[in-house]
């Protein structure tokens, strides 16, 4: 019983060690059903193809790259072995050319001619030749075809097996414009803040070189954004050297950097197929504060100034067109608020009229009543001319007419009480100067009937006209009594006239007309005051 439970843990225990010392062809057996393709030379029609074994991951593959012209690169994750495999459309096309395998320390594991190589018809799309397996676990292999009598035609595949290491960035400096207006890059150890100023262009960076090198992006992310504002794998392999290396570099113009602020500089393969963390696992990343001086040339400064004309002229229009709007409202509302204040005023002064005729003929109806016919008849003569031109008249009368319109109703009234009046103008034109109509005769009848009425002969009024600078004066005196200007209920006429004053004064803000009243018990004066009326 022992001896066969030892038995059977002895075979348990072996069978591992006898599958590990198998070929490696049971190990690694090569896919042949499925076959990448590698890279081409356009000009021979030949392409590169490979098989891999069946635990190999390909990550990537024909990738090609600015800069590097005839290589295609190829990646792959825990690979073993491959074989190479050449195509062509005619047999006649391999004619001159070579390969050649080499390992990633520079040595060569095979070579020879193309026309040395067993090609089989392969359905339409020509001849196929299998090159011998080929070990690559954790190698670098790469396949060179090239014409013997013409170097320039010839194509290379590489295949990376190993893992995609971080580079790092060796060097950042500015790109300045010296006074030849040549650009030079500024050699700055301190790259963590970069000023654009007037002499600006951009700025480099360079990276440390490695096998690799080929197969990195260098991407610019606005870190308040998140935008990728740069983005290139177009490396340059001169200008700056480590050791009399040149080290890849690319540089960043300033247009691409609109706003100051921090951003990010990204060094990370791209290849087709990688995932994005495949991609992230090689980054490299640094941070740069961006500082940015505007300039403005010749042609931002047009650019604005048409702007701002532009702009302004829009504005200037609207304005001007919101003003024109607002002015002829406004207008409108003037001009229909100057008719209303105009028809008051007709009416007002259509309403004086008959108030005027009917105290008239009140003082014709006392003479008859008193058998004064002589009288009765010059009134009536005064009164006819009087009315007459009352009719006849407008708003406003030139002081000449108006004066002789006073003196006409003097000479009325002066038949019935008997009183002494006189009218001065003085340092007046009364031909130039106009005055509304009728607007002292109510003042003047007030003055008879509530001054001299009762003093008869008596009786005393005076009109005096003057001047005081640009305004007129007009005083109206007379002896009488007097009475209580606040307390005296007025007629008809005072208050009519009281109103045409208001309503003038709101047509003609410019040419107001202001009235005072002083009574005692020796006499009563109202002053009129026209401003700016000379």
């Amino acid at each position: 019983m022992k001896k066969n439970t030892f038995l059977l843990i002895a075979i348990f225990f072996w069978i591992p060690i006898f599958a590990q010392v198998s070929s490696k062809d049971e190990q690694y057996p090569i896919d042949k059903k499925v076959e990448y393709y590698l890279g081409s030379i356009d000009i021979g029609g030949i392409s590169i193809g490979a098989s891999f074994d069946t635990w190999s991951k390909i990550r990537s593959y024909a990738n090609s790259f600015p800069n590097i012209s005839n290589k295609a690169l190829t990646y792959v994750n825990n690979g073993n072995r491959v074989q190479f495999k050449i195509r062509t459309k005619l047999l006649t096309g391999i004619k001159n050319y070579r390969f050649a395998i080499v390992d990633d320390l520079k040595n060569t594991l095979l070579s020879g001619r193309l026309e040395d190589l067993t090609f089989k018809k392969y359905g339409i799309f020509g001849y196929i030749a299998e090159l011998p397996i080929t070990e690559i676990r954790n190698k670098n292999i790469s396949v060179t075809l090239y014409n013997e009598k013409n170097p320039s035609q010839q194509g290379t595949a590489i295949i990376y097996n190993t893992v995609i290491p971080k580079t790092e960035i060796i060097f950042l400096g500015r790109e300045v414009i010296d006074r030849s207006n040549r650009s030079a890059v500024e050699m700055k150890t301190d790259a963590s803040k970069i000023i654009f100023d007037k002499d600006v262009r951009g700025f480099m960076v360079a990276v440390k070189k490695n096998d690799y090198s080929s197969i990195y992006s260098l991407l610019v992310k606005e870190k308040k954004t998140g935008k990728v504002v740069f983005k290139s794998n177009s490396w340059n392999y001169s200008f700056y050297n480590v050791d009399g290396i040149e080290q890849p570099n690319i540089s960043i113009g300033r247009e691409n950097f609109k706003n100051s602020g921090e951003y990010e500089i990204i060094i990370r393969p791209e290849l087709e197929k990688m995932t994005e963390k495949e991609m992230e696992s090689s980054s490299f990343r640094q941070n740069v504060k961006i500082q940015i001086d505007r300039i403005f040339s010749m042609k931002d400064m047009i650019m604005w100034s048409l702007s701002l004309i532009i702009i302004f002229s829009i504005i200037s229009f609207l304005l001007i067109y919101v003003l024109r709007r607002r002015n002829r409202k406004k207008i409108r509302e003037q001009s229909l608020n100057k008719k209303i204040s105009e028809t008051k005023l007709i009416s007002i002064q259509a309403q004086l009229n008959p108030h005027f005729l009917f105290n008239s003929l009140a003082s014709i109806q006392s003479f008859i009543n008193n058998n004064d016919v002589d009288n009765a008849n010059r009134y009536l003569s005064k009164f006819a001319r009087l009315t007459r031109n009352v009719l006849d008249s407008e708003l406003v009368n030139i002081l000449a007419d108006e004066r002789d319109l006073l003196t006409d109703y003097l000479q009325m009234e002066q038949l019935r009480f008997g009183f002494e009046y006189g009218i001065n103008v003085n340092d007046l034109d009364p031909n130039n100067i106009e005055i509304p109509t009728m607007l002292l005769q109510p003042l003047v009848e007030n003055a008879i009937k509530h001054g001299i009425s009762e003093l008869k002969e008596g009786g005393k009024i005076g009109l005096y006209f003057e001047r005081k600078e640009s305004d007129m004066m007009i005083t109206i005196i007379d002896n009488g009594r007097g009475y209580d200007v606040a307390n005296t209920p007025f007629g008809l006429g005072i208050k009519l006239t009281n109103e045409r004053i208001q309503l003038w004064n709101e047509l003609h803000p410019e040419t107001n007309i202001f009235i005072n009243t002083e009574s005692k018990n020796t006499g009563t004066c109202v002053s009129l005051i026209f401003k700016n009326w000379l």
